[in-house]
């Protein structure tokens, strides 16, 4: 009888392979290293490039633009939808059901992903902005944010969940944050798109599924931790009584890698520098001290690095986005990786099938209801 490995969570299986991003030793799309894209690029410029397998040409990005600002308008249904949702649902199963609404109004719902996918895709990235915006203007009272086709994508973005125009180096600083989540291989929302596709789902469907995964608390307290972290230690001489404390008592450390794993991200890096020049010119500085003198005694206690989530929620909390906005954020820019895998896994035709271990009751004998009183 052959050996049957079983790894729990499917941990270190290779359960498919993908050409879009690489996060093992150097992060890569498409082959292009992720900081250089993010330093150097725009943020549609790296959707095209994981949407198409290329980097535009000014003529290329241009009509990807057009095309995008086309589509940038909610349908009836959508705002409808938005004034008549219970106060009590969060922004997260917002976009779930939402992403599912625009689904059901889209004028290609249920055509075969390799013909549809990629119009949907860009369809999906003009539409959630504004589904985001407009649930946050109608919960605040806030007025309308009408699309600017002179903004950056991020520009716009950006404008819809804070209620104003951005600064140059916010804009800046925001589109590097979407370049740098907007994929990250066969993470667990990745692949329950890819699964829902390989079952059949259409692409929208598969969408669905990925923000459906990332509905429940856990994306968002990975942001609000490491803001709860800022507000308990206020100084940084407090930073190694609390890094000693929470080892001493074996509890979490938010914002940083599970024990053992060492590897520094260099995508946090690369945020950790843009808080910095955010800071300088808000002329806040408190967090960002405080933040290097934690991971100094991380470090020192531990040898673990950030998470990509430590600069980034700091980032966003400076740029103005509201707490309970950082994971929603954080779906605008993954947005574009899923509809990437979406294409893909329709591409291979391959059915994602793992089979399960039975651990339940041995063989038992059928007892009729009369014999069981």
């Amino acid at each position: 009888m052959a050996l049957e490995l079983f790894h729990p969570g499917l941990e270190g299986v290779i359960a498919g392979e993908t050409t879009i991003s690489c996060v093992e030793g150097e992060f890569l799309y498409r082959g292009f290293p992720v900081c250089d894209l993010a330093e150097e690029a725009r943020f549609l410029e790296v959707a095209h490039l994981l949407l198409t397998e290329e980097l535009p040409t000014e003529e290329q990005l241009a009509d990807f633009r057009s095309l995008l600002w086309e589509d940038a308008c909610l349908p009836d249904v959508a705002v409808s939808f938005l004034r008549e949702l219970p106060l009590h649902v969060g922004p997260l199963e917002m976009l779930r059901s939402g992403m599912s609404l625009l689904g059901n109004s889209d004028p290609q719902l249920g055509d075969p992903i390799l013909e549809a996918g990629a119009s949907q895709a860009i369809r999906l990235l003009a539409q959630v902005p504004l589904l985001l915006g407009e649930w946050r203007r109608l919960r605040d009272g806030l007025p309308s944010i009408e699309p600017n086709p002179a903004w950056t994508y991020a520009g716009h973005l950006l404008a819809q969940i804070t209620g104003r125009e951005p600064t140059p180096l916010a804009e800046r600083v925001f589109e590097a944050s979407l370049i740098l989540t907007a994929d990250d291989a066969f993470s667990p929302s990745t692949f329950a798109a890819r699964l829902a596709v390989s079952a059949g789902a259409d692409a929208m469907s598969a969408v669905t599924a990925a923000v459906a995964a990332l509905a429940g608390p856990d994306l968002a307290h990975r942001y609000s931790s490491v803001l709860d972290v800022l507000a308990a230690v206020r100084n940084s001489e407090d930073a190694q009584r609390w890094v000693r404390y929470r080892i001493g008592e074996s509890l979490p450390l938010p914002g940083f890698g599970r024990e053992g794993e060492t590897d520094v991200d260099p995508r946090a890096a690369l945020l950790e520098r843009y808080c910095d020049d955010l800071a300088d010119e808000t002329e806040c500085h408190r967090d960002e001290q405080v933040a290097d003198a934690i991971e100094r005694a991380v470090w020192e206690a531990t040898g673990r690095s950030p998470t990509l989530e430590w600069p980034a929620a700091r980032l966003y909390d400076g740029l103005g986005i509201a707490h309970d906005l950082h994971a929603p954020t954080f779906v605008c820019s993954r947005l574009v990786g899923w509809c990437a895998h979406v294409v893909e896994q329709a591409e291979s035709e391959e059915e994602i099938r793992p089979r399960s271990r039975y651990r339940g009751a041995e063989r038992q004998v059928f007892e009729p209801l009369v014999v069981r009183g």
